[in-house]
Formats: structure tokens, C-alpha cells, sequence
């Protein structure tokens, strides 16, 4: 039988660290996942899911259990991902690593400089709000929404039952609503 993820970080912080590999072989779909939505080339997707291995795993003992591991190592593993594409974006690719489309997303003919600006306002607003949303209810939200992963993924990832996801994303999206309409973000 399966130890729960809190027995097993429990016992690789007392010593058995040779079983972080269930870690590691439980939640790597969850992972490459994660990374793919971010990065195409799957050298780079390998290389960056296995130094998010390496941060979660020195970052075990801050693992407290007031949310689910799935959701935390997530929440890990997408803060990773941002600061590596806002890397990749601060740095100066070459023009041969850009892909074909690049110029075509990054100077679009349609939109002006304030509809970016605002765009990127609204994003932030939204971004924002869910950060205010606890654990359990932002992860599944992110992971349906922003992932497009399935309920049924959702489930068997977050180890709940699809009528339990359900629930968690409607009322994660009601309070959503209500931080944005109602301006609560300060």
C-alpha cells in the first residue's frame, strides 16, 4: 500500500531520503505538465522538471500540511516555471532560438499600446486574486483553467473525487468573482 505524502515526507526528512524516488515517480506528470505549458523543447522540460525535483526536495521539511502536497509542490513547480520564463524574456535570444511566430505575437498589427497595458492590468488584477484564494481552492482552479487539465485528471492528481473538485472549483470561482467585483485586492 501507498504511504499518504505526509508519512512519506516524514520519513525522507527522518533519514530515508531513498524514498523521495516515490516523490519523484508520483508527481511527475503533474510536473511535466506544469513545465511543458511553458517551454516546448523537451531537453529544456526535463532540465527544468528535475530542478524543481531538486527545490522541492530542499524544501521538504517547509512542507507544513495545511494544504495538500500535490498542491503545494504544484504551486512550487509554477512559481518555478514563471521566474524561468521571465528570465528567458529578460534575457536576449538569439534570433535563430526564436521560434517562427515569435514576431507575430510579440508585435501584433491589432493591438495598440494601451490595449497591451491593459491586458497585462487585467491579468495582473486576476493573477492577484487568486493569490488571495487559498491553496486548495487555486490549484485545482489553475489547473483546470489555466492547464486545461480535465476533472478527472484534476482528481486523480489531487487524490479527491471529481464531485469534490467540482465543488472546490465553483466555489473557488464565486469567490473569484467576488474579490474582482467587490475590489477586495488591497
Amino acid at each position: 500500500m501507498k504511504d499518504s505524502d505526509a508519512i512519506l515526507v516524514s520519513k525522507i526528512l527522518n533519514g530515508k531520503t531513498e524514498l523521495y524516488k516515490n516523490i519523484v515517480d508520483r508527481y511527475s506528470p503533474m510536473l511535466f505538465h506544469i513545465v511543458r505549458s511553458f517551454e516546448k523543447n523537451e531537453e529544456e522540460v526535463k532540465g527544468l522538471v528535475q530542478e524543481i525535483f531538486v527545490k522541492i526536495y530542499t524544501r521538504l521539511d517547509q512542507f507544513n500540511g495545511n494544504s495538500k502536497f500535490s498542491s503545494w509542490m504544484y504551486s512550487i513547480g509554477l512559481n518555478h516555471c514563471r521566474d524561468y520564463a521571465k528570465n528567458i524574456r529578460r534575457s536576449n535570444m538569439r534570433f535563430s532560438e526564436m521560434d517562427e511566430d515569435f514576431a507575430e505575437r510579440e508585435v501584433s498589427e491589432n493591438d495598440q499600446p494601451d490595449e497591451e497595458m491593459e491586458k497585462a492590468e487585467q491579468t495582473k488584477t486576476l493573477f492577484d486574486a487568486v493569490k488571495k484564494l487559498s491553496p486548495d481552492k487555486s490549484a485545482p482552479l489553475l489547473m483546470k483553467y489555466r492547464d486545461g487539465m480535465s476533472y478527472k485528471a484534476i482528481s486523480e492528481e489531487m487524490n479527491i473525487s471529481e464531485s469534490a473538485l467540482k465543488v472546490r472549483v465553483h466555489r473557488a470561482r464565486a469567490e473569484l468573482k467576488q474579490l474582482l467585483e467587490h475590489g477586495e485586492m488591497l
